[in-house]
C-alpha cells in the first residue's frame, strides 16, 4: 500500500497490530518504519508533489504533534485504541462515500488539516486519515495525493519520533523490532512502487477501504470488551 499509494502503511499496521498489542509499543516501531519507507519513495515522486500545500500541512502539524505524544504517553491502552479505531473508521466512511470538494483546498483548510493530522501522528501514529481524505476528495491529481502524501508523513514522523523520544517513548527493544522488519517494509515498497500505474487503483482503493473498516471496527470492539 505505502509503495501504491503513497499511504496506508502505518494505517494497517497500528490499525491491525493494535489489537494485539499496546499502542504506546506500536505506534513508535510504525513511525520508523514508515520513515524509511518514505526516504526510499521520495527521489521517485518528488516531482508531483503539492509543495505550497506541503509546507502549510507541515506548519499546522508541528504544534500539534507535541500534544498528541502526551495522549499517547498519558492515556490507557484501551483509550488510544478506541480513538484510532474511531478515527480510522470515520476516515474510511467518509471516503467511501465519495465526499468530495469543489475546488483545490484552500490555505485555512490545508492548515486545519494539517493539525489533525500532527494530532494523530503524536497519539497513534497515523497522520494519514486527515490528508488522504482532503487530497482524494479534491480535484488534484492521484499523482500529486501520492507524492505530497510521501513528503508530508516523513517531515511528521521525523518530528514525531523525536517528541516522542522526549517522552521516552522510544526505546532499545523497539528500534531492535523495526531493525528486523525493515527487510520486509523494503520488498513492500520496491513491490508497490512496481504495481503502481499498471493495478486498477479503484480495486486497491476499495479493497484498502474495506480492509480498514473491519480493522477499524475490531480495534473499537477490542476497546469496549477491554
Amino acid at each position: 500500500m505505502r509503495g501504491f499509494t503513497g499511504f496506508g502503511f502505518a494505517l494497517i499496521l497500528v490499525t491491525a497490530v493494535t489489537v494485539l498489542a499496546p499502542p504506546s509499543d506500536i505506534v513508535p516501531v510504525s513511525l520508523l518504519l514508515d520513515i524509511f519507507a518514505g526516504i526510499r519513495m521520495l527521489p521517485h515522486v518528488h516531482a508531483d508533489i503539492d509543495r505550497r500545500g506541503s509546507v502549510l500541512m507541515v506548519l499546522g502539524a508541528l504544534p500539534a504533534i507535541p500534544l498528541g505524544a502526551l495522549a499517547l504517553s498519558a492515556l490507557s491502552d484501551d483509550a488510544m485504541r478506541l480513538g484510532i479505531g474511531v478515527a480510522v473508521l470515520i476516515a474510511t466512511l467518509a471516503i467511501a462515500a465519495g465526499i468530495g470538494l469543489k475546488r483545490v483546498p484552500g490555505t485555512g483548510l490545508k492548515l486545519a488539516t494539517g493539525a489533525t493530522m500532527g494530532l494523530l501522528s503524536g497519539a497513534a501514529g497515523i497522520p494519514g486519515p486527515p490528508v488522504i481524505l482532503l487530497y482524494l476528495s479534491s480535484p488534484l491529481p492521484v499523482a500529486t495525493l501520492r507524492a505530497t502524501a510521501v513528503a508530508v508523513f516523513l517531515v511528521t514522523d521525523l518530528v514525531s519520533v523525536v517528541v516522542m523520544g522526549f517522552y521516552g517513548l522510544i526505546t532499545a527493544h523497539l528500534l531492535l523490532h523495526c531493525l528486523i522488519l525493515i527487510p520486509i517494509v523494503e520488498g513492500a515498497v520496491l513491490l508497490g512502487r512496481r504495481l503502481y500505474g499498471r493495478a486498477d487503483p479503484a480495486t486497491v482503493k476499495r479493497a484498502a477501504l474495506v480492509l480498514l473498516g473491519t480493522l477499524a471496527v475490531v480495534v473499537i470492539g477490542r476497546s469496549v470488551l477491554g
